[in-house]
């Protein structure tokens, strides 16, 4: 998927609210298509944030923007996850990521910083011409009119901006969202608490048992009632599910901070509870459930929303960021062919059209893994193990096969193929419609004569 080099023969204004990794990631492929983009953020690039797992569908997306040496520079190549008891520590599973598997698909699986993913999107964006403001929050966004198509916001300082297209790409509890659906956000708790902690690895090197943990190029994955996960500089995630004895509390974002202690982790293994209490502090965030949004485009077709705000993910998953870069991918791709105005009820209908049942296929693959490594204690947890264990021991071909099988329907996609397929099958064809006069020709009509008896 080679970056976007064309340049669209229409440029709009487009305002993108929130600046996070799908609004710098759309923000970058529209300017780079030669459309003006403007990010308001509310904050600025210095938030808490923890890892996040790459897989191939984002990796090679990455790579294809900044070249394999400088995403190497930030990113640790994923070779494979030991799983391991929570309480005792015994391990019970790997998880190869084989060179055969990672070649068929395109990409690498790899482990990143989050503020290490913001800083080079950012820099793609504004090096491509987009402008970022930061501490510019959005109060109020307004639709157009018939008279005015146009939508603008209002900022905190009573600004008013106004473009031809507004991205809301301001995560779970968009502002946005609600514009488009006209309705408040009627989220309810989804049972489960994510708490994600960062570890300097210096820290763990001076510790005998976790120095191994430090020094391997593995995403270690303890399973239990509580289920931790961990990878270096090193972060770790920690699901809470209700009834768990955990307290279920907690906003639906990244910023709030709670006290390491506040997390109970007596029932953990010796190893996991050192581990977790050398973070400073945890970000708790919590996981809320919605009815399946219907509609990611306004009514008057100029308002669009993307990543979390659009399909709202899973907390601690392993997609969250492909998602928001492939939906940026595609928007920026259709965008790229803007040639009329006419076309842009037909490019967000095929951004939608394109992106939702696959976001929501992705999300609930991530949720049954979460449940899947973080069963109570009892006969499902044994079988689990049990067939964890099998697989470990007899390691074959055939095995390789299927686990290739089971993710090659989201390793392998590539967002911006399905843009471009998407182009070529449907959208050059309308454009072609539009530029023929509505003329018929009957030169080549042979002559019929109808005869009555």
């Amino acid at each position: 998927m080679p970056p976007i080099d064309r340049t669209a023969a229409l440029p709009l204004d487009f305002l993108v609210i929130g600046g996070g990794i799908g609004g710098l990631a759309v923000a970058y492929v529209l300017s780079k298509a030669g459309h003006r983009v403007r990010v308001l953020e509310k904050r600025d690039l210095n938030v808490s944030g923890g890892g996040h797992r790459v897989p191939p569908n984002l990796s090679k997306i990455l790579r294809h923007w900044v070249g394999e040496e400088e995403l190497m520079k930030v990113s640790t190549r994923c070779v494979g996850s030991p799983f391991h008891n929570l309480r005792t520590g015994d391990l019970v599973g790997y998880l190869h990521w084989k060179p055969a598997v990672m070649a068929e698909t395109g990409g690498d699986f790899l482990l990143m910083h989050h503020d290490d993913i913001v800083r080079m999107l950012y820099n793609l964006a504004t090096g491509a011409g987009a402008r970022v403001d930061f501490h510019t929050e959005v109060t109020a966004v307004h639709p157009g009119s018939d008279s005015v198509p146009n939508p603008s916001v209002t900022l905190a300082n009573g600004d008013v901006l106004t473009a031809d297209m507004i991205v809301g790409a301001d995560g779970y509890r968009s502002l946005v969202r609600e514009v488009v659906l006209d309705e408040e956000d009627m989220a309810k708790p989804g049972g489960m608490i994510l708490y994600t902690g960062v570890v300097n690895a210096e820290h763990l090197l001076k510790d005998p048992e976790l120095r191994p943990y430090a020094l391997s190029d593995e995403w270690a994955i303890w399973m239990g009632p509580h289920q931790s996960r961990a990878k270096k500089e090193f972060f770790f995630h920690v699901y809470s599910w209700q009834n768990d004895g955990q307290e279920q509390a907690g906003q639906e974002n990244w910023e709030e901070l709670v006290p390491t202690e506040k997390l109970n982790i007596q029932d953990h293994g010796p190893k996991v509870q050192r581990f977790i209490k050398m973070a400073p502090h945890l970000i708790r965030t919590r996981f809320m459930t919605r009815s399946t949004i219907d509609d990611w485009v306004d009514y008057t077709g100029r308002i669009v929303l993307l990543g979390d705000a659009a399909h709202p993910s899973f907390p601690g998953g392993s997609h969250p960021a492909s998602m928001a870069v492939e939906d940026a991918v595609v928007f920026g791709s259709l965008f790229s062919h803007l040639r009329t105005l006419d076309q842009i009820p037909s490019f967000t209908s095929a951004y939608q059209e394109l992106r939702q049942r696959r976001c929501e296929l992705v999300k609930q693959a991530d949720i049954a893994n979460a449940h899947m490594v973080s069963m109570p204690d009892g006969p499902l947890a044994q079988a689990r193990d049990e067939d964890m264990r099998r697989r470990k021991d007899e390691w074959d071909e055939g095995t390789l096969k299927a686990q290739f099988e089971e993710i090659a329907e989201i390793f392998l996609y590539d967002a911006g193929d399905a843009a471009e397929e998407w182009w070529v099958n449907w959208g050059r064809f309308s454009e072609t419609a539009r530029e023929q006069p509505h003329v018929v020709d009957f030169s080549n009509f042979t002559t019929v004569t109808i005869s009555q008896e």
